[in-house]
């Protein structure tokens, strides 16, 4: 069944299943809808059965790709601690990855085995989900791993185990506490809550409680919340209810249900005054938080207050918005949203301060306006925009099987928080049916006091079935599914505009990207960033439109524009609906080629430009991007500098700077729009010579990017950020340029290296020495000389240790521990078995694309790269590690406390030291 099927079906029809294990429940079609809205559009067909061990299985059938998103939520989250023991839950998720009783080798390893893609596990207050994509061959083997952590996790955890996962947690909270506005949570959940309230505390915990946690206290809270009574197992894809409900019978229905737990359905304080608060943190620019308490998960009002949002911000028209950003320029960035918890929501907005702006102005500017809102509503206009970009968001989602907010994902929630797998769609309604009074009402309701419900059910009479299943017994794999990419249909306008189409009908979307041969290497020197400020201003105004009526035409439309911009590439993208092509590709048109860059807008985007490198220069792993390509390349090489230039260059550009680039760049002989989703070369032309045929012949001046020497290694660069919790550590060299005969042997090599979760490298710190939260190691992809980079964030304690793990580990991925034997045989598998979920999407397709525009290869390149991966040998991995990766070229960035790291380091003997500014500068 077509997946544009499945979205317009109501159901499926009722399933003859075995007595009292299966519970008939198709969409609810048979509801009549208010007028406007049509609960048929939105629908997920689904089969919902509850097997006598109280676990719930949702199937939803969907053969368009040989892929199964499973994605499995406990009922538990952080609400459920106590205080003095918070932090399990998040803990408790970590232990899921490491094995269970009868398969005592890792999740993550037996993921990356059979080829998973999209694949987590998150804990929030009220939930802990786990989900993976895994290829219909492996569904019968993951089926059995999940069921066994589900039911044989327990006694397989091991002090070891709490030592390893508690390092790992600690350093995911170090991490989190090490970001700008990190720390702001704890003050969120202490002062707004009251002591007793189970969001009081974070679900990541607190540094004492995790280290007080003891092995029965984690075996215990397995015990209580673990079992199938208090889970949903949702699959979406290649699977029938049939067959799947005999799977999850065969490993699911012998495991024994867990206690029955008591549930507190709703608890909403009330602030008795207004708090004010004051912190201080490491960040570039002053934030303004404001929150109240709001309606719980089930409550309608939840839908109406995110309407209410989206008419404060979240685009330009928005009213803060408009007025903060765009009128008085007293701010750089404005959200609000409804965040929809279990017990009792919260309704929040942020706003983020442009340097030396008055706080109380923006304050005063805040209570202005959502007062205003308050007591005269939105307007009819307003709030039939921000449906209509809801439902088209929505829309986009129902593209994913698995995954965050995927087809699995919304109807495990569904089930979860509301009861039922189509509670989603009663959300939708209540949204698509609001009007603006019922909008304004809520707003007014949600300002003064809540209420506190509790309901108690009766628990209902479970227990496991018998199984001759014998457990000891691994279920073998299928074989990996071919795959299969869209044929890249070409064809080219009058002016030389060149169009490639990636036909996919699944879902009523298209994407659409217009590729110019410019990006970042395209800057002029001392202009540094002018590319991707210039591409950014594409949409804020055109001859006839302001920005605020471009903004709204698009999302009239249900589309969205967005920009980005690489080292050899800019890209404008345009997001849209089948039904509303023509007009969108007509705007985006618009904004690409008659954009007028008013000077108000190009001291805004400088504005904010300013504020976006302050927090790059704030956040380590964003300043080591900054830094490491002006030491590889240096400063004055195309390659050499940051995408988003620096405070000096971007003083200098000037309103002339950002036209004369739009003029030079934005040529159609240079250019490619790369169109992916549900259209045809019949409709899409036509449309295409309407909106882009006036476009005047042209290309784009060629780019000067000289080759660069071997990088000159016995180098060590050091960037101070005083009391950080943790040294981000960069290695790097220049390497090949990209089209090497082994090109597709690197890409394995380095996979197997740093790309995945039990790489080499995340094993090593991470997975055996806990030492770090997560590390990565690719070769970036650009038309010229690419980079081998290595990023590792590490406990600062470990700084010099880490840094010698990963000297060793470059050396051996070099040539002195090549990939062989059951390593070799193992990535081989998972970078052929993932390859079915790789291009799932649009955007995957929209991103294979222009990576095909820009290193030139061949139009059948993707159908040939599974075959291609699947006969490289180990002796060509060992070759390609060689060829690419030099460890006596290595330099060094290291970004930490240098106070407490530096004379380790300098005692490493391992060439000369150097202390850089955040510019990359030394300063001794």
């Amino acid at each position: 069944m077509k997946l544009k099927q499945i979205v317009l079906a109501l159901g499926l029809a009722a399933l003859a299943s075995a007595p009292a294990l299966a519970a008939n429940a198709t969409a609810t079609a048979s509801k009549s809808a208010p007028s406007g809205f049509d609960r048929k559009a939105y629908s997920i067909a689904y089969k919902k059965f509850v097997l006598p061990n109280g676990l719930t299985l949702l199937v939803h059938e969907d053969h368009s790709v040989p892929v199964v998103g499973v994605n499995v939520w406990y009922h538990v989250g952080s609400r459920n601690e106590k205080r003095g023991k918070t932090g399990f839950a998040h803990l408790f998720e970590h232990f899921f990855f490491n094995g269970s009783e009868n398969y005592p080798h890792g999740f993550r390893e037996a993921m990356d085995d059979l080829g998973a893609n999209n694949r987590n596990g998150t804990t929030n207050t009220d939930r802990t989900n786990f989900f993976e994509d895994v290829p219909t061959s492996a569904l019968e083997r993951t089926l059995f791993l999940e069921s066994d952590r589900m039911g044989f996790l327990g006694n397989y955890i091991s002090q070891a185990m709490l030592e390893r996962e508690r390092g790992v947690v600690q350093n995911e909270k170090r991490q989190g506490d090490n970001q700008p506005y990190g720390k702001v949570r704890y003050e969120f959940a202490a002062k707004m809550y009251p002591y007793s309230h189970p969001y009081s505390w974070t679900t990541i915990g607190s540094m004492d409680d995790l280290n007080a946690a003891s092995l029965e206290d984690i075996r215990e809270w397995y015990r209580t919340y673990y079992g199938p009574n208090n889970a949903v197992l949702s699959l979406a894809g290649d699977i029938t209810p049939e067959r799947a409900l005999e799977l999850v019978n065969k490993y699911f229905g012998a495991l024994p249900p867990g206690p029955p737990l008591p549930r507190t359905e709703t608890w909403i304080p009330v602030l008795d005054r207004d708090i004010r608060d004051e912190m201080e943190d490491q960040v570039p620019q002053v934030r303004v938080y404001r929150r109240w308490h709001a309606a719980a998960w089930k409550d309608a009002d939840v839908a109406r207050l995110q309407l209410l949002a989206d008419v404060l911000a979240g685009s330009k028209s928005a009213r803060l918005d408009k007025r903060l950003v765009y009128e008085k320029g007293i701010a750089t960035g404005v959200s609000a949203g409804m965040q929809d918890s279990e017990l009792g929501g919260t309704f929040g907005i942020t706003v983020t301060l442009k340097n030396g702006a008055d706080q109380l102005d923006a304050e005063r500017e805040v209570d202005r306006i959502v007062g205003e809102l308050l007591e005269k509503g939105p307007t009819g206009e307003e709030l039939a925009r921000v449906k209509t970009r809801e439902l088209a968001d929505f829309s986009r989602s129902l593209e994913r099987l698995g995954g965050f907010g995927g087809r699995a994902d919304v109807l495990a929630q569904s089930m979860t928080y509301g009861g039922s797998p189509d509670a989603y769609l009663t959300r939708l309604e209540q949204m698509a049916s609001a009007t603006p009074a019922d909008v304004k009402a809520a707003g007014k309701r949600w300002l003064s006091g809540h209420h506190y419900t509790m309901t108690v059910k009766p628990y209902p009479k479970l227990a496991a079935v018998k199984s001759g299943f014998d457990r000891k017994q691994l279920p073998a794999l299928g074989q990996a599914p071919d795959v299969s990419f869209p044929a890249m249909q070409r064809a080219q306008l009058k002016n030389g505009l060149k169009v490639v189409l990636l036909e996919r009908h699944g879902a009523p979307i298209v994407n659409a990207a217009l590729v110019l041969d410019a990006g970042a290497a395209a800057d002029p020197a001392g202009k540094e960033g002018l590319a991707s400020l210039s591409l950014g201003l594409i949409d804020k105004g055109t001859k006839a439109r302001n920005a605020f009526q471009l903004s709204d035409a698009l999302e009239s439309l249900g589309a969205d524009i967005s920009t980005g911009t690489s080292q050899d590439q800019s890209v404008l993208r345009l997001k849209a609906t089948s039904a509303n092509l023509a007009p969108s590709l007509a705007l985006m048109a618009d904004a690409a080629l008659n954009a007028t860059f008013p000077q108000d807008q190009v001291e805004l985007a400088k504005q904010r430009r300013l504020a976006q490198v302050g927090q790059e220069k704030a956040q380590p792993s964003a300043l080591a991007v900054r830094v490491i390509p002006g030491i590889l390349y240096g400063a004055g090489h195309a390659y050499g500098r940051p995408a988003s230039g620096t405070e000096a260059s971007t003083r200098t550009i000037s309103r002339d700077d950002v036209a004369r680039w739009h003029d030079a760049w934005f040529r159609p002989g240079s250019a490619t729009l790369v169109v992916a989703g549900d259209t045809t070369l019949e409709k899409l032309m036509p449309a295409l010579e309407s909106s882009f045929g006036k476009w005047q012949a042209g290309s784009a001046p060629a780019k000067q990017v000289p080759s660069v020497p071997a990088t000159a290694g016995k180098r060590i660069y050091l960037i101070d950020k005083p009391e950080a919790p943790q040294s981000t550590i960069v290695a790097a060299h220049v390497s090949l340029p990209s089209g090497q005969p082994d090109e597709l042997a690197i890409q394995a090599v380095m996979h197997d290296f740093g790309g995945m979760a039990t790489s080499r490298l995340n094993r090593n710190l991470r997975l055996d020495k806990h030492w770090s939260y997560g590390t990565t190691a690719r070769m970036i992809d650009m038309r010229g000389q690419r980079s081998f980079l290595t990023i590792a964030p590490v406990q600062t304690d470990k700084t010099v240790e880490a840094m010698q793990e990963v000297s060793k580990e470059i050396r051996d991925i070099a040539g002195q521990r090549p990939i062989a034997g059951e390593e070799f045989d193992s990535v081989m598998r998972n970078v052929t078995s993932r390859l079915p979920g790789r291009f799932a999407t649009l955007d995957a397709l929209e991103g294979a694309a222009i990576t095909s525009i820009n290193l030139g290869l061949p139009d059948d390149y993707w159908n040939r790269y599974a075959g291609g991966m699947r006969s490289l040998s180990d002796k060509q991995l060992a070759g390609a590690g060689a060829r690419y990766v030099h460890p006596d070229e290595v330099v060094w960035l290291v970004i930490g406390d240098l106070r407490k790291v530096e004379p380790g380091i300098r005692k490493l003997g391992w060439g000369e030291v150097t202390v850089l500014d955040a510019d990359g500068k030394p300063v001794r």
